[in-house]
């Protein structure tokens, strides 16, 4: 409460202004003293009750943002297990006491009933051409002579293909032939024929095609050959083909990436990450304009990329500015100037327009214009002695230019110190012909991939993508070289690796 003093009433004290209990001190004073004091409490206790009501609207606002997070985590985790995780994931993550994902109380995978019949081919009855193959003239295990056996009939092996287009049924009959030293039975392959199996190189090699070259996921190629050849498949047969032709390919891969290191010109290399199970891994690309090589990984350590060039590589490598490229052996590094000019234009609109820093990223963007310009008149011949001398000593001043320019901006001091950091692996294509200016090939090779992630969320497992990069690898060499996909996915199966490599 306020105090009221009156110091002339009549019957005032005599002592007012200087009352010996107050130690000579003015009434007047203490009662200033107090009602100021009042005022301060008051201030006080509602600055007090405005935050109350402020941590009580913040704390309102905490909860139910907790409730939300803890619904969103729900979902995403709900739908991982829908896309990624394994069935032995979601049982791991069950509540005690229950069933499986697939129904089981155990947990394991609950299989076909008692006396279910299993799913085999339908073995066709008729047949389009048949075919007497010969029998080989020495084994095949011990180089022994082979002898035909005329007291047994010769086995029959009925082989669907899609031939010139078309769905065939080929039979081949193989006379009753054994080795005499080491009597095993042997055969060797007709002219397109896959000893022990029921469907052709072919149509392999299509199938195998739409998934490597096209993209397509397991689950729709059955759907696409159903409606075009009339024939049946399941999306493991698919993986088995897969298997199979990595297998035989596994030489033409290592092959293409010994090329690609022994390599003295430019090499490309990049990432791009896919999806494992769930879990972040990634692809990784390097190749020429001859060679493309894919390695697939669970880590972005650069030590995948050395390990593929390995510790000799004297060619000049263009990539980004990925700091996991520093540690590489090579003859030199260009990085690439795309990334160079479109992290100025992204940039440049943080500036105020006509500022100095405006102006560095416009700088920046047109000293990339003029260097990629540069190197595809000169690739084209356009260019005379002289012009490419001026060109080439304009753009190294224009360099020194940008690393002594006066920035403020925060973007603009990262960019300015990124073109400090590596100044000379700016300008090496200048004194390399060979050498492009940008990284454009190994992020055009990595595109199908990225699409592919699109499509299918990734790989359920480490050995499809490594299948993935090895067939993609092949892939992407042979249409470099002018061949089709499809047409050494079909000489991988029916002929040896060696031979496959003098083809490609």
């Amino acid at each position: 409460m306020s105090f009221v003093f009156y110091p002339k009433l009549e019957q005032s004290c005599p002592n007012v202004s200087h009352c010996p209990h107050l130690g000579g001190a003015a009434i007047g004073t203490l009662v200033d003293r107090a009602n100021d004091n009042e005022l301060f409490l008051r201030q006080l206790h509602g600055t007090i009750d405005a935050e109350r009501k402020r941590n009580s609207s913040l704390f309102e606002e905490n909860q139910r943002l907790k409730k939300e997070l803890e619904q969103l985590i729900l979902e995403l985790k709900l739908e991982r297990q829908n896309k990624f995780a394994t069935n032995a994931q979601k049982n791991h993550e069950k509540k005690p006491g229950e069933p499986a994902a697939d129904g089981s109380p155990s947990g394991k995978k609950r299989g076909a009933p008692i006396g279910h019949p299993g799913y085999y081919r339908k073995t066709p009855t008729e047949f389009d051409w048949d075919f007497d193959v010969a029998p080989p003239k020495c084994c095949p295990l011990c180089q022994g002579p082979v002898t035909i056996r005329d007291g047994f009939d010769p086995a029959e092996h009925l082989q669907e293909d899609v031939i010139d287009g078309q769905y065939r049924v080929v039979l081949y009959r193989h006379p009753a032939a054994s080795c005499e030293d080491c009597g095993e039975w042997v055969q060797q392959a007709g002219e397109g024929e896959l000893l022990g199996s029921r469907l052709g190189p072919c149509l392999r090699s299509k199938v195998l095609f739409l998934r490597v070259g096209i993209g397509i996921s397991y689950r729709k190629i059955p759907q696409v050959m159903q409606e075009m050849f009339g024939i049946t498949l399941s999306p493991a047969a698919l993986i088995g083909f897969e298997k199979q032709l990595c297998e035989r390919a596994q030489p033409v891969v290592d092959d293409i990436a010994k090329k690609i290191a022994s390599s003295d010109g430019a090499v490309h290399a990049d990432e791009t990450y896919s999806v494992l199970d769930g879990r972040r891994s990634y692809f990784w690309v390097h190749g020429t304009t001859r060679y493309i090589h894919f390695t697939f990984g669970t880590t972005r350590s650069g030590k995948v990329s050395r390990d593929v060039l390995g510790d000799l590589f004297s060619g000049t490598l263009v990539t980004d500015c990925y700091s996991g490229y520093i540690a590489h052996t090579a003859g030199a590094k260009q990085k690439c100037l795309v990334h160079l000019a479109r992290t100025a234009r992204d940039w440049q609109k943080l500036t105020e327009a006509g500022s100095s820093d405006f102006q560095f990223f416009q700088a920046i963007i047109d000293f990339v214009k003029r260097g990629c310009e540069f190197h595809r008149l000169r690739s084209k011949g356009s260019l005379d002695t002289t012009q490419i001398a001026a060109e080439k000593t304009w753009l190294r001043k224009e360099q020194a230019r940008l690393e002594a320019w006066n920035v403020t901006h925060k973007k603009a001091v990262t960019l300015k110190g990124r073109i400090t950091t590596y100044h000379d692996e700016w300008l090496v294509f200048l004194d390399d012909a060979r050498v492009p200016p940008t990284n454009n090939l190994a992020e055009q090779a990595l595109r199908p991939l990225v699409v592919l992630r699109k499509i299918t969320f990734g790989h359920r497992s480490r050995d499809g993508g490594e299948r993935m990069a090895a067939l993609m690898s092949v892939a992407e060499t042979a249409r470099r070289h002018g061949h089709r996909a499809s047409q050494i996915f079909l000489e991988l199966m029916t002929h040896p690796p060696n031979r496959v490599l003098r083809h490609l």
